[in-house]
């Protein structure tokens, strides 16, 4: 982890009263984001809630004057979410009610995940600590921070992943679910990250999005309570998210970060490059001044100071004067008397009046560009160097180093400005693989500093190695890409010795490359896809080979592993022109459906429909020579015999092959009443069900669900018209034994006959 070493101003200044400067900085001076700080009612915690939220608000009162402090007993929602309005550092520090909890599980989490507020529960008429309501995800979706903005949450139960105090530390599918789902309505809102913290206000947390240039998570990894034990996985609530978290030991989940990890903290508050090197409006000790005019009395005693008599010599405006300790009293001008020294000068006591303070702060990182942070010095000319480039506050006297694993300097660069840059590139073969560091030291022209930062680089002159989990497969796989949407890739789960990139080539019989394409490989398998495409489109119909090969981060290139594949779209566009038709009822409604697939080429055809045990029941074709075009068959749902099929699930079953390529597609159709689905197929007693039934005939009234669970009397519900044709109901599944239950929906058709359909399912 990198580490900030600078020494901030208000180390400098604590206890020098009326000297401590007066300034803010320079950056902010014109940019007033707003800082909405909330203390909930958290009954006899919130005392201290308030003292820790006044420290956050003078905090933020260092960059912004637009801090707006809504604290109970005052904390009602009205007044919370016009304080959030247009914020964009939202703070909260208060009960935590998250899921999954010990609590009463609420679908709509109308009080989960939110903000636990003052409200008037016993109706006295007054609001207090320790009267709260929790105003939960749907209340929090409906806030208006700024764009960009970023949610603190502090000393919450749940939201970080963690317990109450006193319970079961949450499992690691617990603790993400809790994190993931705390900050799903903030981000449904309009924030862009939520970070809450069970252990911490720090100031840091607020200097940090004021006065550095960082991304959200470098934001959240620098800070002084980082624990480095990071766990991160892809947000279920918030699509396209990240949730980090640190837990400080196992179970112990109170830092978390769930947001847009490319967020920048000047996105956030709009702050530019704050620099460090301004002078302060009153003197700092120990601290820096120079002379006001040339010839500037220095004088050997803190009394011929105070009276302006004697002086031992003179300096001018270009000397460097260092104020060592407090003001020794006040000089008959009314100014103080500092002890100082003068670099290449003497030593002694000036006044105040004849001095300027200066820059007393020391140079801090804005930037740091590692690149990828690792290089491969084998004289191939991939990644034989490595660039580092680290953007400074002030112009600075630097030095960069790059350290061996026994600390020992392989390589050095110095220099001055504000930018600290090098180029490392090590012969062929000079330096071992492993792990170096690399370090900064800067001091800027004040001597303030010097500011310490390092990082690590990585040297890799070995290839990874390669596997494909299926190469000695037998047989060799096919795929149908050709725009239908069935089978249109052909997948290879990958696994490498290192992280990278996977590289695939497809080359033709003839040893041509025909396409490339890429996916990017972790400690876990990753899934390499071919689209059978090149620049120009489909590729042809045959057999292709695909070269699989890993490439590390430092560049180095696997041997490769091949597979063998058959492209055959010759075959598709496979559809049913109605996917539930009901022939058995012998009317004029719905009695057959239309069944079509194309050939692209000419190819050898076989054409069936079977039922769900894959049992042919109707033969359209067989080994039949066909010229490409789109053919057409109706099916009235009659079998080879001429019967009708009994109720059920069909597949109109297509087989082609060209000679040396073969496919086979199917699509799916329906010969019943009515298609009937279940949102679980595998229902529990006590269960809510929602059941979706798609009718094959127009119907003259809206069907009704009957539901029957062993042992106890049937039951319906009516169902309510979707769109077109497709109905629907939830029903709660009553208490009965354990079984098979039985979903009948009933209706008429337009004909005014009933129809009816059956689904089965096991109960428990």
């Amino acid at each position: 982890m990198r580490k900030l070493a600078f020494t901030l101003t208000a180390a400098l200044v604590a206890g020098l009263g009326s000297f401590a400067p007066a300034f803010a900085p320079a950056a902010l001076a014109s940019v007033q984001p707003k800082v909405a700080i909330i203390v909930g009612a958290t009954h006899g915690a919130t005392a201290s809630y308030r003292a820790d939220a006044d420290e956050i608000y003078n905090e933020a009162l260092k960059y912004t004057t637009n801090v707006v402090r809504v604290y109970s007993p005052n904390a009602t929602w009205s007044r919370v979410k016009s304080a959030v309005n247009g914020a964009s550092i939202i703070v909260y520090l208060g009960h935590g009610n998250g899921w999954p909890s010990p609590y009463t599980y609420d679908p709509g989490y109308a009080t989960k995940d939110g903000f636990g507020l003052n409200y008037d529960n016993n109706g006295d008429g007054k609001l207090s600590d320790y009267e709260n309501k929790y105003y939960g995800e749907p209340s929090i979706g409906s806030l208006t921070p700024a764009p960009n903005a970023v949610v603190l949450l502090f000393h919450l139960c749940y939201a970080s992943g963690n317990s109450e105090p006193g319970n079961a530390d949450p499992s690691p599918s617990v603790a993400r679910q809790r994190a993931d789902n705390y900050a799903a309505a903030f981000l449904k809102a309009g924030a862009r990250a939520v970070i809450a913290n069970g252990h911490s206000h720090n100031p840091y947390y607020i200097d940090a999005l004021f006065t550095t240039h960082q991304t959200i998570e470098e934001y959240w990894r620098n800070a002084p309570d980082f624990h480095n034990h990071v766990v991160t996985s892809a947000s279920s609530r918030s699509p396209g998210y990240t949730v980090k978290q640190d837990p400080e030991s196992t179970g112990s989940y109170y830092r978390s970060l769930v947001g847009k990890l490319s967020l920048t903290t000047q996105q956030v508050t709009g702050a530019s490059y704050a620099s460090t090197s301004g002078d302060p409006s009153s003197f700092v000790v120990p601290g820096n001044a120079s002379p006001k005019a040339d010839g500037a009395p220095v004088y050997g005693s803190p009394e011929d100071a105070a009276q302006l008599a004697g002086p031992i010599a003179t300096v001018n405006t270009d000397a460097r004067v260092r104020i060592e300790d407090p003001q020794w009293g006040t000089a008959i001008d009314g100014s103080p008397v500092f002890k100082v020294h003068i670099d290449g000068g003497p030593e002694g006591w000036m006044t105040g009046s004849t001095l300027v303070p200066r820059d007393i702060m020391a140079p801090r990182v804005w930037e740091t560009d590692e690149g990828s942070g690792v290089l491969s010095p084998n004289g191939d000319g991939v990644q034989d160097s490595w660039d580092v480039s680290v953007t400074l506050s002030e112009p600075s006297s630097w030095t960069l180093r790059v350290l061996d694993g026994e600390g020992a300097t392989v390589a050095t660069k110095g220099g001055s400005g504000a930018t600290a840059a090098m180029t490392w590139a090590p012969g062929a073969g000079s330096v071992v693989d492993g792990t170096y560091a690399w370090t900064l030291e800067a001091t800027d022209a004040w001597g303030n500093g010097p500011l310490t930062w390092d990082g690590q680089v990585l040297v890799d002159t070995s290839a990874p190695t390669v596997t494909v989990a299926d190469a000695d497969a037998p047989g060799i796989p096919v795929f149908t890409p050709n725009g239908d949407g069935s089978r249109e890739t052909i997948a290879f789960s990958i696994g490498s010795s290192e992280p990278g990139v996977v590289l695939g080539t497809a080359v033709d019989g003839t040893d041509s490359v025909v396409d490339s394409f890429s996916t990017s490989v972790g400690s876990a398998a990753a899934t390499l896809s071919w689209d059978g495409r090149s620049a120009d489109g489909y590729l042809p119909d045959g057999r292709y080979t695909v070269r699989v090969r890993a490439r590390d981060r430092a560049g180095n290139v696997s041997d490769p592993q091949t597979r063998v594949v058959d492209l055959y779209g010759s075959l598709g566009f496979l559809t049913a022109s109605k996917p539930v038709f009901y022939p058995q009822d012998n009317d004029a409604l719905a009695r057959s459906t239309g069944l079509v697939f194309r050939l692209a080429s000419p190819a050898t055809v076989s054409w069936r429909i079977v039922d769900g045990d894959g049992a042919t029941v109707r033969t359209f074709l067989t080994d039949q020579a066909l010229e490409a075009g789109t053919l057409s068959q109706g099916w009235d749902g009659r079998n080879d015999d001429g019967a009708f099929v009994p109720r059920g699930t069909y597949r109109s079953y297509v087989s082609a092959t060209n000679g040396v390529q073969a496919a086979t597609q199917a699509v799916t159709v329906v010969a019943d009443a009515f298609r009937v689905v279940a949102s679980d197929a595998t229902p529990g007693r006590g269960q809510k069900v929602t059941m979706t039934a798609t009718s094959a005939e127009a119907l003259g009234a809206t069907p009704v669900l009957a539901v029957y669970q062993p042992g106890i009397s049937g039951w319906s519900a009516k169902m309510t018209k979707v769109s077109n044709g497709i109905y629907r109901v939830t029903v709660l599944l009553r208490s009965s034994s354990s079984g098979t239950v039985r979903f009948k929906v009933l209706g008429l058709d337009s004909g005014g006959n009933t129809q009816w359909s059956n689904l089965y399912l096991p109960l428990h």
